[in-house]
């Protein structure tokens, strides 16, 4: 499963502030950066399909299991430039995994459930071995 993409609104950032999404956005609420708001990514097409296509090879060149997210950053001209793999992003109910999952109408127990059973998969282990589905729909 390929998630949407998606991009940064700094749109309520004050003009003299970077446009990074960084520590204040994540952690601190009456930070400037707090307000910063993740939205469906306005890609050109043939932008949106390089990036799929080298997450693609790159999940499986690299040997990544389960699940990961591909930040990326655009040049002055519109191309795709990958800024970092993050083989292990947060679980947590508001990181940009999770947003990227909401946006797609994913809810935040679904892509868990999605997570585990990727994990599930890949080791062979029958499903609901260790788990209950009501647990994960509470």
């Amino acid at each position: 499963m390929v998630l949407l993409i998606i991009e940064e609104d700094y749109s309520s950032l004050p003009i003299e502030l970077p446009r990074i999404c960084g520590y204040e956005a994540k952690w601190l609420p009456h930070s400037p950066y707090w307000d910063i708001k993740s939205i469906p990514a306005n890609l050109l097409e043939e932008t949106e399909r390089i990036i799929v296509s080298c997450c693609l090879k790159l999940f499986e060149r690299l040997g990544i299991r389960d699940y990961c997210r591909f930040d990326w950053r655009l040049d002055s001209e519109g191309n795709p430039k990958l800024l970092e793999v993050n083989p292990n992003p947060g679980w947590c109910w508001n990181g940009h995994l999770t947003k990227m999952a909401k946006i797609a109408g994913i809810s935040y127990a679904e892509i868990l459930k999605a997570i585990l059973e990727a994990a599930e998969r890949r080791l062979g282990i029958a499903k609901g071995l260790y788990h209950s589905k009501s647990y994960f729909l509470k």
